[in-house]
């Protein structure tokens, strides 16, 4: 039987019911364009790492951004072709600066036994058949005098469904912590800890960000729609890996969200800004804004049509902003690029032009 989280007040929303219009945007896009120049920081550290999508980043407050993917494709030969890779469920990597176009790039997997890479965060498999991870986003805390700060990285859970719908579906999610994330990946030490049930089917996670003393997390629901709802964990609580006190909104923040996405207060706009992907195949760049975390947040304002977006058989998605990283007084947003024809991704071309995260540089006014 599953329990209802507590719900106090703060995390109650007042807004109205789903069928209620959102508000329109108040904010307007004065310029957007491709950043190709900051795409470059994908290729630049080993030969081995032949393309993700997801593309979560993480500020570590040291000076190094993390960057969670999702399945990679990571090279088993010297030749560094796709056809004798393995596309592994995640990995990781450092990028050292803040500029996408000065910063080091280092990825990170794992290697199993025979040896072949493997993923960072390691597949299970029981009884009730495969298990693998893919990224949420997540929070590194200040490092605390002498004691390094945790990371919290939030994890989906993904089932293999053979000759079911796509071959997966979604299981569940949960946290992965690092106790000091200040050491090289190859060495963090993870601890997982799994979720109290929630009173909605949801994933929590999907973007994460830090709002007076909690953490704040949207929570995607896991079916067609998606409704967004907003997960609150205490500072302290969720540092120490106690999911106990979380509380999630009673009511969805907005309506047809997305299961990646980023949130983050801009200063400048004096407005919380969520950025996702819109659609499907075709997609755009969409911004929602909201004077509060608990809103009421807008309806969503396409800022950026990817150009892959305008070619035949277009798969465009995961779209989401780096507020962390410098991109000349702009905001940098990434999507990833793919093919619904999966023998796309091992042409020349495809190696080279299909399943690398895109830069985007958008410029956000209040109005």
């Amino acid at each position: 039987m599953r329990r209802l989280l507590r719900l106090p007040p703060a995390a109650v929303l007042a807004a109205a019911c789903s069928s209620t219009p959102p508000p329109d945007p108040t904010i307007t896009v004065a310029a957007a364009s491709s950043w190709p120049e900051a795409d470059a920081l994908f290729h630049r550290g080993s030969p081995r790492f032949l393309g993700a999508d997801a593309a979560y980043s993480i500020d570590l407050h040291d000076g190094r951004i993390l960057w969670l993917f999702g399945d990679t494709f990571v090279a088993r030969s010297a030749a560094n072709l796709r056809s004798q890779s393995e596309l592994v469920r995640n990995t990781v990597a450092i990028q050292d600066g803040p500029d996408p176009l000065t910063a080091s790039f280092t990825p990170y997997w794992r290697t199993d036994t025979e040896p072949s890479p493997a993923s960072f965060f390691p597949e299970t498999t029981t009884a009730a058949g495969d298990r693998w991870y893919w990224p949420g986003h997540g929070v590194r805390f200040p490092d605390n005098g002498t004691i390094p700060g945790p990371l919290v990285i939030f994890l989906s859970i993904l089932r293999a469904t053979p000759g079911e719908g796509l071959g997966f579906a979604g299981d569940g999610w949960r946290v992965a912590i690092v106790d000091d994330p200040s050491i090289e990946p190859s060495f963090w030490q993870i601890r997982y800890v799994d979720p109290p049930a929630l009173p909605v089917d949801a994933v929590v996670g999907t973007a994460v960000s830090r709002e007076s003393g909690d953490v704040i997390a949207l929570a995607a629901s896991d079916d067609g729609a998606h409704a967004t709802y907003l997960a609150r964990f205490p500072v302290e609580d969720l540092a120490r890996g106690d999911l106990s006190t979380m509380s999630l909104s009673e009511a969805p923040l907005f309506d047809e969200g997305a299961t990646e996405a980023s949130v983050h207060f801009a200063p400048a706009l004096q407005r919380w800004i969520s950025v996702a992907s819109r659609g499907f195949g075709a997609t755009t760049l969409a911004v929602r804004a909201a004077p509060d975390i608990d809103g009421p947040w807008s309806g969503p304002l396409d800022v950026f049509t990817p150009p892959e977006s305008t070619g035949p058989e277009p798969f465009v998605y995961a779209g989401k902003a780096h507020p962390e990283l410098f991109a000349g007084g702009a905001l940098a947003i990434t999507y990833a690029t793919n093919s619904f024809d999966f023998n796309d991704l091992f042409t020349p071309e495809g190696q080279r032009d299909l399943y690398w995260p895109r830069f985007v540089r958008v410029t956000l006014e209040a109005r």
